[in-house]
């Protein structure tokens, strides 16, 4: 399918998506909606994919919602269908079963910062910014930047993000933990790639299966998640990764994970 808004290209196992409405600050509308859908599937039923990377054309990484798009959106039962749209897309983003990385290349705002949480890890632009200022236009974040965000920082800094919609230079982020790394802005892009390939040469079946432990972890007890991990763990020790991960080890050599 040829995108609109999207541009999509695959490097072997990583794949590279970009935002690409450069002239609006990659702002996110139903269209780009659609498309991160559509691009979605296609990537979930691609088993050669095992990381993605996404980024925004032009000089921002996502402004957030096209707001000329939703100044005269007055019907709530429009409304809720636009915001359950989104939603479902930032959740499905984040349970996709291989690791995303997020390549912050400029301001990262409302429903740019909510896509940037909603991938693994997140690399960021020095010269960036990343924030919810939704509050300061008489709404609230809509694509689960409210508890992703309060998930993910501690709550004084949460709620100063979503309450006064200030956001958060880069060295900010990196101090309090929401972005995994700041480099140079030329340098973003390349970085986010390097941290794709070193993921990508990893064992599959191992990175998905720690992935939905992770994300697990912040949804249950204790107990409950070290019983997950033990059947994790078992079932990996039946792969033919584990195996070769082993022999690999053993024989001083780097080994070639096939996902199997």
């Amino acid at each position: 399918m040829a995108f609109q808004t999207l541009q999509y290209e695959s490097r072997g196992p990583v794949g590279l998506l970009r935002l690409n409405r450069p002239d609006k600050l990659n702002a996110i509308n139903s269209e780009m909606v659609d498309e991160l859908w559509v691009l979605l599937k296609e990537l979930r039923a691609d088993r050669n994919l095992r990381v993605l990377v996404v980024t925004g054309n032009g000089r921002a990484f996502s402004a957030g919602a096209d707001i000329s798009r939703l100044v005269d959106m007055t019907d709530a039962a429009r409304v809720m269908d636009f915001l359950e749209s989104i939603q479902t897309l930032f959740n499905a983003i984040e349970d996709l079963d291989r690791p995303t990385v997020a390549a912050i290349n400029g301001i990262a705002f409302g429903g740019g910062c909510e896509l940037a949480v909603a991938c693994d890890f997140r690399i960021m632009a020095e010269a960036a910014a990343i924030g919810l200022p939704e509050v300061k236009i008489g709404v609230l974040p809509g694509a689960g930047g409210t508890q992703r965000i309060t998930h993910l920082l501690p709550p004084a800094i949460a709620k100063q993000l979503v309450y006064l919609g200030d956001p958060l230079s880069s060295s900010d982020a990196l101090k309090y933990g929401l972005v995994n790394k700041v480099v140079a802005g030329a340098e973003v892009l390349d970085e986010a790639l390097r941290w794709a390939d070193k993921l990508a040469a990893l064992p599959p079946l191992a990175l998905r299966s720690a992935k939905l432990l992770v994300h697990g972890a912040g949804h249950t007890d204790l107990k409950t998640g070290i019983e997950a991990e033990r059947q994790a763990v078992a079932f990996l020790f039946g792969t033919e990764d584990r195996r070769e991960g082993m022999r690999a080890f053993l024989e001083r050599r780097s080994a070639k994970f096939q996902g199997r």
